[in-house]
C-alpha cells in the first residue's frame, strides 16, 4: 500500500495541472495581498482598519488559511477529476489492477495522494500572507508582528487552523473523485462538483430564509458544512451569520465521506475498468 502511495505521489507531483494550481493559489494570494495594502491604505477610515487587521498577525494567520481553503475547492477538485479520469482515458488501470494490488487499495492510494497534494497546496497558498505579515507590520503598516492578548488560545489555533482548511477540503476532493469514478467523465465531475461549491451556500441562505422545516435541510449538505468548518472563527469573535456549529459541520462531513468513499469502492469494485469509444 505505502507503494502505492509513493507512485501515485510521484504521478500527482507529475501532473501539470497540479503544479499550475499550486501556483496559481501562489498568484491569487499575491494579488490579495496588494489588494489588502492598497485598501489598508486608500479605504475609508473603518475599512483600512479591517484590511490592517487582515494582514497583521494574527488576523493574517486566519486569513491564509482562508485564501488556501476558498482558492482550493475549485482547483483540487479539477485536479481531482483529471488525476482520476486519466487512468481511464490512458488505460493505466489495465496496467496497474493486473498487478495484484487489490482495487480498493489502488483508489485510496490514490485518495491519500490527492491529501498529500492538498496539503501541499494549503500551505504554498497560505504562506504568501504569512511570510508577508511581519514584514508588513514592521516597515508599511507600524504595527507590532504580533498582537494576541490570549497566547494560550493563540497557539491552539496556530495548530488547528491548517487542520481544519484540509479537512474542509477533503469534501470536494473526495465528491470529485467519487463523481469520476462513477461517470468517468471529467466534465461531469468538474461542472458538478463546482456547481455544488456556488450554490450550495446560496440555496442554504434561501431555505433558511423560509424557516420551518426548510431552514433544517441545509443540514445535510456536504459542501456548505465544509466550507462551515474553514469560516468559524479561529481567535473568537461572532460565527457568521447562518453557519452550522463546528461540531456539526464536522459530523456532516465525516459521514459524507465515509458514503461517499463505501459506494466509490464498492462501485469500482463491480465495475469493468474499459471506457469504451463512443461510436
Amino acid at each position: 500500500m505505502l507503494q502505492a502511495v509513493a507512485v501515485e505521489w510521484f504521478k500527482l507531483r507529475r501532473l501539470r495541472l497540479f503544479r499550475v494550481s499550486v501556483l496559481l493559489g501562489i498568484a491569487l494570494s499575491l494579488f490579495w495581498l496588494a489588494f489588502a495594502l492598497w485598501m489598508a491604505q486608500r479605504g475609508a477610515p473603518a475599512v483600512r482598519e479591517q484590511f490592517v487587521e487582515r494582514l497583521t498577525f494574527p488576523g493574517a494567520y486566519e486569513q491564509a488559511f482562508l485564501l488556501a481553503g476558498g482558492f482550493g475547492e475549485t482547483f483540487l477538485a479539477i485536479v481531482t477529476a483529471t488525476f482520476v479520469a486519466n487512468e481511464y482515458s490512458w488505460g493505466t488501470w489495465r496496467l496497474i489492477l493486473p498487478t495484484g494490488l487489490p482495487r480498493w487499495q489502488a483508489l485510496g492510494a490514490k485518495l491519500l495522494a490527492l491529501l498529500a497534494g492538498t496539503v501541499v497546496f494549503v500551505l504554498a497558498t497560505a504562506f504568501v500572507p504569512l511570510s508577508a505579515a511581519p514584514l508588513l507590520a514592521a516597515f508599511w503598516l507600524d504595527r507590532p508582528a504580533l498582537v494576541a492578548p490570549d497566547m494560550e488560545a493563540w497557539l491552539v489555533a496556530v495548530l488547528l487552523l491548517p487542520v481544519r482548511t484540509v479537512g474542509s477540503l477533503v469534501a470536494p476532493v473526495v465528491l470529485a473523485l467519487a463523481l469520476t469514478v462513477w461517470t468517468r467523465s471529467q466534465s461531469v465531475a468538474v461542472g458538478i462538483t463546482i456547481g455544488l461549491v456556488l450554490t450550495e451556500g446560496v440555496l442554504a441562505a434561501l431555505l433558511q430564509g423560509l424557516g420551518g422545516w426548510w431552514a433544517k435541510i441545509p443540514l445535510f449538505f456536504y459542501l456548505w458544512n465544509a466550507e462551515a468548518i474553514a469560516r468559524t472563527p479561529a481567535f473568537g469573535g461572532a460565527v457568521p451569520p447562518g453557519t452550522p456549529p463546528l461540531g456539526q459541520a464536522v459530523l456532516v462531513v465525516l459521514c459524507w465521506t465515509l458514503v461517499l468513499a463505501a459506494l466509490t469502492v464498492w462501485w469500482f469494485q463491480r465495475r469493468d475498468i474499459e471506457v469504451r469509444a463512443s461510436s
